[in-house]
């Protein structure tokens, strides 16, 4: 079974969904047939080493979109490059398929007026050149759902932690963990639903990656309409984009940038 088919379901639908409803159902098909194609093209690249390990060689893609029509190249670039989302879909093909990627991996979108195909894919085993999260910015996160001591929390540490009360403390009163992100203790009933050591987001070059920590009630992203599962205690975790929607058992919170 190839590494793509096992995520494809869920990818499709999110991006569908989001095709629909910035284009219409007519150029959504089209637009979905070239994005199968191209994440199966790159998933075609990921190659297996010593002792089953999987890993992914190339630090930089670049996928140029293909039409004589300015219209239609500018839909392109919309639905492809903006915002990131190729860039994402094939990080969550290459996650889930617990491949590694070199650091710095990034993929770039273009378009051209003229080429053999609808799009072609230039692999280099350099990082990417292009401009990186962090230089969009630091992220941060918005309060939607529970009680926390402020609305609002930027991401400025390599690890932020996520969890219902400040200290947590061993048999012996020491400090063994401390929550930066804090739902408060008896706050509400989504409170209750966060774990004490519930998650944390780390920041490793320019990306945000949300781990599950073992919590009772689970982590999931919402993203454009789909809910994407945090597997307990996956140290890769899921990388996070702009807009996603952060759920802590019950409680709410937006990721931005």
């Amino acid at each position: 079974m190839s590494l793509f088919s096992k995520i494809e379901e869920s990818i499709e639908r999110g991006f569908r969904k989001w095709t629909e409803r910035m284009f219409g159902p007519a150029d959504s098909d089209e637009l979905l047939l070239v994005h199968r194609a191209i994440l199966e093209s790159i998933e075609s690249r990921v190659q297996t080493v010593a002792r089953g390990k999987r890993i992914f060689p190339y630090g930089h893609v670049t996928v140029t979109l293909v039409s004589a029509d300015a219209d239609r190249r500018a839909l392109y670039q919309t639905a492809f490059g903006e915002g990131g989302r190729l860039e994402s879909d094939v990080q969550e093909v290459l996650d889930s398929a617990e491949c590694e990627v070199p650091r710095g991996f990034g993929v770039e979108v273009k378009t051209a007026e003229a080429g053999e195909k609808n799009f072609s894919i230039e692999y280099s085993v350099a990082a990417s050149k292009v401009a990186t999260p962090a230089a969009r910015g630091a992220g941060r996160l918005i309060v939607v759902k529970g009680k926390t001591g402020q609305g609002e929390y930027a991401l400025e540490k390599a690890r932020t932690n996520l969890g219902r009360m400040a200290e947590l403390t061993d048999t012996e009163h020491r400090v063994v963990r401390r929550n930066d992100v804090v739902f408060e203790e008896g706050g509400d009933e989504a409170n209750a639903t966060v774990s004490r050591r519930h998650a944390q987001i780390r920041l490793d070059d320019g990306e945000y990656r949300l781990c599950d920590e073992g919590s009772e009630f689970g982590t999931r992203v919402l993203r454009d309409g789909r809910a994407i599962e945090v597997p307990a205690g996956n140290r890769r975790g899921e990388r996070l984009r702009a807009g996603d929607e952060i759920f802590l058992g019950r409680a709410c919170l937006r990721f931005e940038r």
